[in-house]
């Protein structure tokens, strides 16, 4: 007669060898989405903040930024080395109206380059969206404009002026405003032109809000409140200067 012997032992092996590769694959498949994630947040986070950053400088950029694809794609490559690839910008509009003056859109597309177990999934291809309003200041009518429409634009013709003090336009090289603090936009680049003031703590403002400078003499920027901050300066186009009741000045010809 034969007889058949089983094993509790015999079965677990078994098991184990069905299901081992299986939850082994699962581990390191989760492990690698958890990369992949982390990599599009801090693709996502730096998109973001160059897109803030040009949203706080549309007020002095009224033309195509042409710079903006090249510093965020090198932004990205510097960050993320060879985790990313095939970076690319497409549908930018620029100060555009949207039921709003002053909109900026584009898309980001790029490659995330984590090889899963899965190997058809790798690079696996990636696209982001902003739409955003430009830091200008008014609204008024216009169309959706891309980049060719852009580029026939005239330059825009800025003048500057006193909000507190004074009915006059100056030219930006005027003797009655030369000594005096301009109004702007805290950037990274104003951050690395100046430092901060000791007197009002100006070292926490963040990008996008509004600071002072000094720029013939001082070296640092400032709050509003601050002690050295009187009577203060501001860009502004001229058709708004001369609609607001600003005149010419006398000495330099309003610019």
């Amino acid at each position: 007669m034969l007889t058949y012997k089983s094993t509790k032992r015999g079965f677990l092996t078994v098991e184990a060898a069905i299901f081992l590769p299986i939850f082994i694959v699962g581990v390191l498949t989760f492990a690698y989405l958890i990369k992949f994630m982390a990599i599009q947040e801090r693709v996502f986070h730096a998109f973001s903040d160059e897109a803030r950053a040009l949203s706080s400088e549309a007020v002095f950029i009224k033309l195509k930024p042409l710079s903006f694809e090249s510093n965020l794609k090198s932004r990205l490559y510097s960050e993320n080395d060879t985790q990313i690839s095939n970076v690319d910008i497409e549908h930018f509009n620029y100060l555009f109206a949207n039921g709003t003056y002053g909109m900026i859109s584009m898309d980001l597309n790029y490659d995330v380059n984590v090889k899963l177990p899965i190997s058809f999934y790798s690079p696996l291809p990636v696209s982001e969206s902003l739409m955003f309003r430009g830091f200008v200041g008014r609204t008024m009518d216009g169309e959706n404009l891309g980049f060719d429409e852009l580029e026939k634009e005239k330059q825009s013709h800025l003048v500057w002026i006193f909000p507190t003090a004074g009915k006059r336009h100056h030219e930006k090289g005027c003797i009655h405003i030369a000594n005096e603090p301009m109004e702007t936009i805290m950037t990274s680049s104003i951050r690395r032109s100046y430092d901060a003031c000791k007197l009002c703590d100006s070292s926490n403002i963040g990008n996008g809000s509004t600071v002072y400078v000094f720029t013939k003499s001082g070296k640092v920027f400032h709050r509003g409140s601050c002690n050295t901050v009187d009577k203060y300066v501001t860009s502004i186009e001229i058709e708004d200067a001369q609609r607001k009741g600003y005149s010419p000045c006398l000495k330099c010809g309003g610019g």
